[in-house]
């Protein structure tokens, strides 16, 4: 439990990245298991399930992250586009621009 709530403070990169990391030394793992017995195997593969279970839930995160983000910079898009029609009373007409070069 103890390394469980270590692991949830930490950055979903830095977390994708142990989950990954637990999963490629799985293999590593199961070698040893031939030494060793069912325990380290077990325990092994406990730690990669968390470890992905932590890397899906901080991807998640991530995601409603962005997508609020997303909708917040429309909504400030929407505003600024709606104070500029109201200062004027109509939108704003296309302007030419010349660039001397």
């Amino acid at each position: 439990m103890e390394l469980e709530a270590l692991l949830l403070g930490l950055e979903p990169v830095t977390a994708l990245t142990i989950g990954v990391g637990a999963l490629l030394l799985a293999p590593a793992i199961g070698a040893v298991n031939a030494m060793t017995g069912n325990s380290v195997s077990e325990s092994a593969r406990n730690a990669a399930k968390t470890g992905l279970v932590w890397a899906f839930e901080a991807y998640d995160k991530t995601q409603q992250a962005m997508a609020e983000a997303n909708e917040s910079f429309q909504d400030l898009i929407a505003e600024a586009k709606a104070e500029k029609v109201s200062s004027n009373g109509a939108p704003e007409a296309p302007r030419e621009v010349t660039i001397v070069g």
